[in-house]
C-alpha cells in the first residue's frame, strides 16, 4: 500500500486491499464482501494471499479459471517465481483438506486472479507456535517484492479494460525459480505432437544403429522396447509396493509418522526400497541371451524404453486435460533429444539430456515435500494410513526423478551389490524406528489436537431431549487419539462410533469445515461444562402446506451462533433458499422493511457486559425421504456437502435493540429470514423461514 501510494505516475486502474476475517468460519467476510458490498462489482482480478506454513517461498497454486493474461504477467513481471500447474491440480484435487478465498472469489463473483501461498513450515501452522517471529524477514522481503510486482503489472495492464477472455488456463510451471515458461492450449497441443514425433523418430534412428551393429532387424529391437517398457512398469510397481509394504510394517509396529518430526527419514524408509527393487525387479525380467542384453545396448534399449513410457504418460495427460503434463514432456523431449545429437558416447548424451529433468523433478519434488508432509497430520485418519499415502509419493517422485538411472544400473557389471547396499540402509532405518529413536513429534513439530467440550439439545418438533454431555475430539492424524493415553487415560474408554446415521449433521457441534474434513473422531462422556451455558431452544410450526416458521431462542452468554437449515434433495437447488437471506440491519427506530445498513457495515457501542452477537446461516442438502405437510425432515444419514458458504447473514450482529429482515419476497417465492435481538445478557432470536416447497430441519 506504502509503495503505490508513493508512485509518482497515477495508477491506470484502482486497486482495493481486502483484509478478510472468519476465514476459518468457511470464508464469511470473503462472501459477504464480493456479493453485497458496493465495490464488488467493479472488481475485475484479484490476487489472493494465503498460507499454509510460515515463510518460505510462496506458491503460486491457482490460477484461472479464465483471463490467461494473469498468469503472462505473473512470468514477466516477479523477479523471484515459483508457480506450477501440477500444484493448481493438487490442490484442486482434494487431496489436500484446505480452502481459500480464491474459491469464494472465483464461484460467486465469477472473477479470474491467482492464488498464492506461503507453504514452508508448516509444522507450526495452526499451533501456538504459529507466531510472527516464526516468519523470516527474508521471506516477508521475497513476498513484497513479487506481490508489489505482480500488482503493477495488472495494474497497468489495458486487459482489465476489455472482455473475460475464455480462451483457457496456460499450462505454466517455473524451472529452478529462475524463468517461468508458460503456454496457452494451441501451443502446448502443438509441443505434445512434436515431442512425440521426435520420440518415433529416436527409436527409429536406434532400430537402425541396431541393425546395422548387430545385425538384427528394425522391428526386432522395436519389440525389444516393447517388452523393455513392460518391464520397467513392472519394476516401477514393484518399487511402490516395496515402499508400501515398509510403511505397512510401521503401521503394525505401531510406529506411525515417524518422518514427522525427522522429514530426511523419508530418504531411507521410503526412496531407497522403491529404486532398489525396482532395478531387481528390473533384472530379474531381462532376457538371459541375444544381443540386445550385451553391454551399452542393453542401456540404450532402457533409454528408449524409459523414453516411450514418459511418452504415454505425456499422451495420457494431454488426453485428459491435465495441464501437469509438462513434466512428462520434458522427460520425453529432453533425453529424445540428446540421444538424436550424434556427438561422443552415449553415456555422457544421458547425463547431459536428464540432467535439467533431474534438476525439475527433484526441485519439484522437494517443494511437494515440504508442502504435503506437515498436511499428513491434520488430514485426519483415514482409510488409507498417512504411512502408505508417503510411501506412495515419496515412491512415485523417486521413481521419476531416478529413472534416468535405470540404463547405468541394468549395464553395470555388478548391480546387485549396490542393490543389497540400499536394502540393508533401509532395514536398518526401520530397526531404528521401530526402537523409538525417532518420535513422531518434537517440541518445533509438535502434535495438533483439537478438543470440544459439548453440550447438545436435540429439537424434533415439539420434543426437547437434552444429550449427555460429551468430549469430542477429532482425529486430526492417524496417532489420535492412542498417543494421548499417557497423559489422559480416560480416553482408552473412548467411543470411534459417530451417529451420522441418527442424527442432523452427525450430532457434531462443529461440522464445517471440522468434521466435514476430518472424517473420523471419538467421543467420551464429560461432566456438565463450568461456565455458565448458553442455551438455544428451537421451535417449529407449520403455517401452510409448504411453510414452517422456525423460532430460535438463545439465553446465556453467547458471542457466536450459527443457524444451520438442512434441506431434502428433492427439493432441489438450495440457491433459490440462498437469495433469501439478504439481510438489513435496522435501529430501534427504524421501520421494519424500509431499508438500513448492511449488517456488515454497522458499527457501535456494546451494552455493559454483553458481547456482540455474531450470526451465521448455512443451507445443505441432505438424502433424507420427503417429509409429509407439517413435520419436520428426519436427519440425514449422510451428511452433505456446503452448497452456499456463508450467505448474508454474517457478521456481527451487535448488542441493542435491532431488527434483521430479508429482503422482499419476490412473487411467487415467500422467503422471509427475522431476526430481533434485546438488551441484556439474554438474547431472543424469532426466526421465520419461509420455503416455496416445504421442510426444514433444524
Amino acid at each position: 500500500m506504502r509503495a503505490l501510494a508513493a508512485t509518482p505516475h497515477p495508477l491506470r486502474h484502482d486497486v482495493i486491499f481486502l483484509l478478510n476475517g472468519a476465514e476459518e468460519n468457511i470464508l464469511q467476510a470473503s462472501h459477504g464482501f464480493i456479493t453485497q458490498h458496493k465495490w464488488a462489482k467493479s472488481v475485475r482480478a484479484f490476487i489472493n494471499i494465503e498460507a499454509c506454513g510460515a515463510g518460505g517461498r510462496e506458491v503460486l497454486f491457482q490460477a484461472g479459471p479464465d483471463d490467461p493474461w494473469i498468469m503472462e504477467v505473473y512470468a514477466a513481471a516477479v523477479p523471484h517465481p515459483f508457480a506450477s500447474s501440477l500444484a493448481q491440480e493438487l490442490f484442486q484435487s482434494g487431496l489436500i483438506p484446505a480452502d481459500t478465498d480464491f474459491r469464494i472469489f472465483r464461484d460467486f463473483g465469477k472473477l479470474s486472479g491467482v492464488d498464492l501461498a506461503w507453504s514452508s513450515n508448516g509444522y507450526v501452522y495452526h499451533t501456538g507456535l504459529d507466531t510472527a517471529d516464526n516468519i523470516p524477514k527474508s521471506a516477508l522481503q521475497r513476498t513484497g517484492d513479487n506481490v508489489l510486482a505482480l500488482t503493477r503489472g495488472m495494474l497497468s495492464s489495458e486487459n482489465l479494460e476489455k472482455e473475460v477472455d475464455k480462451s483457457g488456463q496456460l499450462v505454466y510451471f517455473d524451472v529452478l525459480g529462475a524463468v517461468v515458461i508458460s503456454g496457452r492450449a494451441p501451443l502446448a497441443a502443438l509441443a505434445v505432437l512434436a515431442t512425440i514425433a521426435l520420440l518415433l523418430l529416436k527409436i527409429h534412428v536406434n532400430a537402425t544403429r541396431a541393425k546395422k551393429a548387430l545385425y538384427t532387424r528394425r522391428g526386432w529391437w522395436w519389440r525389444g522396447v516393447g517388452r523393455a517398457a513392460a518391464a520397467q512398469c513392472a519394476a516401477a510397481c514393484g518399487g511402490v509396493a516395496a515402499s508400501c509394504a515398509v510403511a505397512a510394517a510401521l503401521c503394525v509396529l505401531r510406529r506411525r509418522l515417524a518422518f514427522y518430526s525427522r522429514a530426511w527419514l523419508l530418504a531411507p524408509l521410503y526412496a531407497l526400497p522403491a529404486l532398489a527393487v525396482s532395478w531387481w525387479v528390473l533384472l530379474r525380467l531381462q532376457p538371459r541371451e541375444g544381443a540386445l542384453v550385451r553391454g551399452w545396448w542393453r542401456g540404450r534399449l532402457q533409454h528408449d524404453a524409459g523414453a516411450a513410457l514418459w511418452g504415454a504418460l505425456l499422451l495420457l495427460c494431454a488426453a485428459c486435460g491435465l495441464r501437469s503434463a509438462f513434466l512428462p514432456l520434458l522427460w520425453t523431449l529432453l533425453p529424445t533429444l540428446a540421444d538424436l545429437v550424434p556427438l561422443g558416447a552415449p553415456v555422457p548424451r544421458w547425463w547431459c539430456g536428464s540432467a535439467v529433468c533431474v534438476l525439475q523433478s527433484c526441485y519439484l519434488s522437494v517443494g511437494s515435500l515440504r508442502m504435503f508432509v506437515p498436511v499428513l497430520a491434520r488430514a485426519g485418519a483415514r482409510a488409507l494410513p498417512a504411512d502408505m499415502a508417503a510411501a506412495a509419493l515419496v515412491a512415485a517422485l523417486s521413481l521419476g526423478a531416478g529413472g534416468w538411472l535405470l540404463p547405468l544400473a541394468v549395464s553395470a557389471r555388478r548391480p546387485h551389490r549396490l542393490i543389497r547396499g540400499m536394502l540393508a540402509g533401509a532395514a536398518l532405518c526401520v530397526l531404528a524406528v521401530w526402537g523409538g529413536a525417532a518420535p513422531p513429534y518434537s517440541a518445533a513439530r509438535p502434535q495438533r489436537v483439537m478438543l470440544f467440550h459439548t453440550r447438545r439439545w436435540e429439537h424434533v418438533g415439539a420434543r426437547v431431549q437434552e444429550l449427555p454431555p460429551v468430549y469430542w475430539l477429532p482425529d486430526l492424524d492417524d496417532n489420535s487419539p492412542s498417543s494421548l493415553l499417557q497423559y489422559v487415560p480416560e480416553f482408552r474408554g473412548a467411543s470411534p462410533v459417530g451417529e451420522c446415521g441418527g442424527r442432523l449433521y452427525c450430532g457434531a457441534p462443529y461440522y464445517l469445515p471440522v468434521l466435514s474434513l476430518i472424517p473420523a473422531s471419538h467421543r467420551l462422556p464429560a461432566p456438565a461444562p463450568p461456565r455458565p451455558a448458553a442455551r438455544a431452544d428451537v421451535t417449529a410450526a407449520a403455517l401452510d402446506a409448504t411453510t414452517h416458521a422456525v423460532s430460535l431462542n438463545v439465553t446465556g452468554p453467547c458471542s457466536r451462533l450459527r443457524l444451520r437449515i438442512q434441506q431434502p434433495r428433492h427439493y432441489g437447488s438450495s440457491r433459490s433458499i440462498n437469495d433469501a437471506f439478504r439481510s438489513r440491519a435496522h435501529s430501534d427506530n427504524s421501520v421494519p422493511g424500509r431499508g438500513g445498513p448492511d449488517i456488515l457495515d454497522q458499527r457501535g457501542p456494546r451494552a455493559a457486559g454483553v458481547h456482540p452477537l455474531g450470526l451465521a446461516a448455512h443451507v445443505l442438502h441432505s438424502a433424507a425421504p420427503r417429509a409429509g405437510a407439517g413435520a419436520l425432515a428426519p436427519p440425514a444419514a449422510h451428511p452433505a456437502q456446503l452448497q452456499d458458504p456463508s450467505f448474508a447473514l454474517a457478521g456481527p450482529v451487535h448488542s441493542g435493540p435491532q431488527y434483521v429482515r430479508g429482503s422482499e419476497a419476490t412473487p411467487g417465492s415467500r422467503k422471509i429470514v427475522e431476526v430481533l435481538t434485546t438488551l441484556g445478557g439474554r438474547h431472543r432470536l424469532g426466526g421465520r423461514l419461509t420455503f416455496v416447497h416445504g421442510v426444514v430441519a433444524v
